[in-house]
């Protein structure tokens, strides 16, 4: 069986048990796989059998669920309208009950009708689609309480019940609600507005030349070989060379680094970077899936996506606190009833439980908090692949680092040779055996080898690449030797020439050695090159425990080793030689070099260098901090608002009125959403 995934972009999302609502809905359906709601992105994942299902199917679900499946460009919205007809009805009506107004209570009454119908219907669809698929959200809440208050007015309005109506609670209600929402709204959507702007970048438009001129062809139709137009301001939608023009471009979404760079004809553009000036012609290199962005995003969707434990203990927490809570309003009712017989204190209370308990701050306090520190860390050019680093960071003791490529630059350059061969001779074989391997130090000997005029003349039947060592092909060997500092070139035992090469270090290594040694963590440098070389890069940045000669199986034990003596150890590494420890390490980070991010091993991607180290753990501790402090202040909330609510504290004149009940759920979840995006 093919199953074939779709993406979809979702409105009317309240808060996270929508998003379970539809999961739940969803996986009902005969011919549905794995099913991913992410209720901050507003997006969905579903993987389905097309011979069964359709993507028209998926959409005829959700929406019959009570949410909208929506075009990148989504519609124009009404919930600013809709918000200033509820708030002038909701003024109106407290006017009302302080003058005589002929027919005051009937106004009342159309004003709040007026508002229940057309504010209200967001809450009450959202509850009935919910309580079809078994789940408490906050719409079931403010639908039991609206209505609670609604009805008990109209039918004292009438007589039917003792009393006065009291129509501007449910009025307010509704108002304050849509305006909490709308407000968080704004807040979380201008705070993601990057990930949804380069989401919607895959759906768009571009100009593509043509023999016959210039056409508009959308982003996913476009295939290698295709010739794009682009202008100052455009983003680059897919991976493509330079073919005509000069442009200067910010790749900070690659590198984290917003200088502009320069880029001429031949030169690769990488998708995702913005053209800061210059008109320039390219060429499709891949498609779009296969592009970097397109890498990007998945690893942004697939981690934002992801539930760490705290947060699947949290939802399912939201889920049954809907349930308690309707079941502690129906306690407090009967308490204040059968003790006082008022049964419009009773009523007030009752709806103020309802209204105060809603679990919304409870559900966003995690996933919110995760990914903003998500998005920041992609900001820098830190790619987070599992959000559960941010938690383990906090608890690494030690660190350990590779040196090629992740302290240096990567980039070494041959500085002499030794040659007991004609130099010609021993060039072209060097280049034909450096060609065979993607190690900085072999790409280093093939540069200086085809520099010096080297020619590829040699082939080989037997070629095997030792990890850490070199490349083997017949009976030729290139690579490190026990004997000497250099990289060696032999034909079985003879010696047939020795290079020897120097690789910069990187301007930013010596102060996130700092960094990580101010954090009390303990650095270990390892490395396959020399004692001598390693010793050196050590002492210049102030490392004082390091091992050469490492080979990869070397790197795991001596990681198993320091992991037993000092707890969590974190490695650095390129992902090749380094994989067996990666692997083990309690948290990992691989160096970017490249744009292919499906191949890269690790926890962490660090496309912005070594320096991406430090602003990973900055962030991983800010990003803690605000999960904790948004559960803290969600509990708080509720611990202390629900015995308030249910008149615990009323003989002392402390009591919330329903609509003031309300506000404080509205401000409840604004102050974790207005926490969780503050600098």
């Amino acid at each position: 069986m093919s199953m074939e995934i779709i993406k979809l972009n979702i409105e009317g999302m309240s808060c996270v048990n929508c998003a379970r609502a539809i999961e739940i809905g969803l996986k009902e359906l005969k011919g549905v796989g794995k099913v991913r709601v992410n209720f901050e992105l507003g997006r969905a994942e579903v993987e389905i059998d097309p011979s069964l299902l359709s993507e028209e199917d998926i959409k005829e679900v959700i929406e019959s669920l009570g949410y909208r499946v929506v075009s990148v460009k989504a519609p124009k919205s009404f919930e600013g309208p809709i918000l200033i007809l509820c708030l002038g009805a909701s003024l109106t009506i407290v006017v009302l009950m302080f003058l005589p107004v002929p027919y005051n209570h009937f106004w009342q009454f159309v004003l709040t009708t007026l508002v229940q119908v057309i504010g209200g219907l967001k809450f009450y669809r959202g509850a009935y689609h919910a309580l079809r698929v078994g789940i408490g959200n906050m719409d079931v809440l403010v639908s039991l309480g609206v209505t609670s208050a609604y009805l008990y007015s109209v039918l004292a309005w009438l007589k039917v019940l003792p009393g006065e109506p009291f129509f501007e609670t449910s009025a307010f209600l509704i108002t304050f609600v849509r305006l909490g929402k709308y407000l968080e709204e704004r807040s979380k959507g201008k705070a993601l507005s990057l990930l949804k702007d380069l989401f919607a970048l895959q759906s768009s438009k571009v100009t593509v030349i043509t023999p016959k001129g210039e056409k508009e062809v959308l982003v996913k139709d476009l295939l290698p070989g295709d010739i794009i137009l682009l202008k100052p301001g455009d983003v680059v939608p897919i991976d493509a060379k330079i073919m005509e023009g000069s442009v200067s471009v910010n790749e900070s979404l690659i590198t984290g680094e917003s200088l502009p760079v320069l880029k001429k004809v031949g030169d690769p553009m990488v998708s995702g970077s913005i053209v800061l000036d210059g008109v320039v012609k390219l060429e499709v290199e891949r498609l779009v899936q296969q592009s970097f962005l397109a890498q990007l995003l998945k690893q942004v969707e697939e981690a934002i996506s992801f539930k760490p434990k705290m947060q699947r203990l949290a939802d399912k927490i939201s889920h049954y606190f809907v349930q308690t809570v309707v079941l502690v309003a129906l306690l407090v009712f009967l308490f204040w009833f059968f003790s006082t017989h008022d049964i419009l204190k009773s009523f007030n209370f009752t709806l103020a439980v309802l209204v105060i308990s809603c679990p919304c701050a409870f559900g966003i306090a995690i996933p919110l908090a995760l990914s903003m520190g998500l998005l920041r860390c992609y900001r820098l050019g830190v790619v987070v692949k599992n959000p559960e680093a941010f938690e383990r960071a906090q608890k690494i003791k030690a660190i350990l680092l590779d040196k090629t490529g992740t302290l240096t630059l990567g980039k070494p350059e041959v500085i002499h040779l030794n040659s007991n061969l004609e130099e010609k001779k021993l060039l072209d074989l060097a280049f034909a055996l450096a060609s065979l391997s993607k190690h900085p130090y072999a790409k280093a000997i093939a540069e200086y080898a085809k520099g010096r005029g080297a020619e590829r003349v040699h082939s080989f039947k037997e070629i095997k690449e030792i990890p850490g060592l070199g490349i083997k092909a017949d009976s030729y060997f290139l690579g490190r030797s026990e004997e000497t500092e250099g990289v060696v070139l032999k034909d079985g035992d003879t010696l047939l020439g020795e290079f020897f090469l120097e690789d910069p270090l990187r301007d930013e290594a010596k102060d996130v050695i700092e960094f990580l040694q101010a954090k009390k963590i303990e650095v270990f440098l390892l490395s396959g090159d020399a004692s001598s070389r390693v010793e050196k890069v050590a002492k210049l940045l102030g490392i004082k425990q390091y091992f050469g000669k490492v080979k990869p199986e070397g790197k795991l034990a001596k990681l198993k080793e320091i992991e037993a003596k000092l707890g969590p150890t974190a490695m650095v590494g390129d992902g090749l030689n380094d994989a067996p420890a990666l692997a083990q390490a309690s948290l990992s980070f691989v160096m970017g070099e490249g744009m292919d991010l499906s191949k890269r091993v690790g926890d962490v991607i660090l496309l912005s260098g070594i320096k991406g180290l430090k602003n990973f753990f900055i962030f991983a501790e800010k990003t803690s901090q605000r999960v904790k402090q948004n559960l803290f202040w969600a509990f708080i909330y509720n611990l202390l608002g629900i015995p308030v609510a249910a008149g615990v504290f009323s003989h002392y004149g402390i009591y919330l009125k329903p609509e003031l009940a309300g506000l404080m759920m509205v401000f409840s979840s604004l102050s974790v959403v207005l926490n969780s995006i503050r600098k």
